[in-house]
């Protein structure tokens, strides 16, 4: 079996991968928190009561914080 990769994350999927919690995620998003974050990728729509992210996006967005990045690749690299 060739395993792929998935197209989207769940927001409990992006919050264990970065170790944050759902609200630290929401803060990220809200451009009222003082926690906003800008450049933070937006979730997407897949069903009417599920969103997820893109994992190109989450993965960019990783990639231009080289401190966070190198903290995900070890764990996940095990």
């Amino acid at each position: 079996m060739n395993p792929t990769k998935p197209l989207t994350y769940r927001g409990r999927e992006v919050d264990a991968l970065l170790g944050i919690s759902k609200s630290s995620r929401y803060n990220w998003q809200d451009p009222k928190s003082p926690q906003y974050d800008p450049t933070w990728p937006l979730p997407i729509k897949l069903s009417a009561r599920s969103t997820g992210y893109r994992v190109t996006e989450i993965e960019a967005w990783l990639a231009a914080r080289p401190r966070a990045c190198s903290r995900v690749i070890r764990q996940e690299g095990k």
